[in-house]
């Protein structure tokens, strides 16, 4: 493993828990109307995940002889619900992203290796929940294998 290469990446990663942090405690602050009740909590747990993962990713970085950045990535901002909710399945997708660039540069550190694949299963499964809550999955309910006759 090289441990500087792997040091960068992870200040990479650190950089975009750094913007998910900001991003979805100001999403939690200007989501308005009759959602707010809804999405308002849902965005302040996620920057509480964020919160979590860059502390883990920070610790990481300081046991492998690095020093963590103070620099985020950028944040984008809406009132749109919509928008908002698009720009966190961005954030995630690219966080996943980067989280599994990493995962492929540590083949011989075990614990950094269970590490990072921990928190990927937790990104993906944010990635997961953005599409179904923007309707980004196609359904497979109510397919008819072919020549089946639909009932009616």
């Amino acid at each position: 493993m090289n441990t500087a290469k792997v040091i960068d990446k992870l200040n990479d990663i650190l950089r975009w828990e750094y913007a998910g942090l900001v991003q979805y405690l100001q999403h939690s602050f200007i989501v308005q109307d009759i959602w707010r009740d809804v999405f308002s909590d849902r965005f302040r747990d996620s920057a509480d995940e964020a919160l979590k993962h860059a502390r883990l990713i920070g610790d990481k970085i300081v046991a492998l002889g690095g020093v963590p950045t103070v620099e985020r990535a950028e944040v984008k901002q809406s009132a749109n619900l919509q928008e908002m909710l698009q720009y966190d399945l961005e954030l995630e997708r690219m966080q996943v992203k980067l989280y599994d660039e990493a995962l492929k540069m540590v083949d011989d550190n075990a614990p950094l290796r269970v590490l990072l694949e921990d928190i990927i299963l937790e990104e993906q499964e944010g990635v997961d929940e953005l599409e179904k809550i923007l309707n980004q999955k196609d359904l497979a309910i109510g397919a008819q294998p072919k020549g089946a006759k639909k009932a009616g």
